[in-house]
């Protein structure tokens, strides 16, 4: 449920930057930020994804433990993510082409 989630803040922030945002809510919770203009909900994690410039993981829920980033399309565009949940192992991205992999509290390259 997003209403008490710290990623509202962070949304908001990026909107009044300018940004575009996609996002996907596991719980389905879409009615929190449909107020807002630039903001599309996605029922499907890849969906959501896709064509996108960043991809923040803000939530431990088991739908992002298991990511296949290959099922990421960006047209060959590069895309960063941030893992704000260490889900990931940077390594992992080694041979990921087009992905740039960042965690909290790890060296880039760990």
């Amino acid at each position: 449920d997003l209403r008490d989630s710290s990623a509202i803040n962070l949304i908001s922030k990026f909107i009044k930057k300018g940004a575009k945002i996609n996002y996907y809510e596991p719980s389905g919770s879409k009615e929190v930020l449909n107020k807002h203009n630039n903001v599309n909900y996605f029922d499907d994690l890849y969906l959501a994804t896709s064509k996108v410039d960043l991809i923040i993981i803000h939530t431990e829920w088991d739908e992002f433990k298991n990511l296949n980033f290959s099922k990421i399309k960006n047209n060959n565009k590069k895309v960063t993510i941030y893992d704000l949940r260490n889900l990931y192992d940077n390594r992992s991205f080694n041979t990921q082409k087009n992905i740039t992999y960042y965690s909290i509290g790890r060296p880039v390259n760990a």
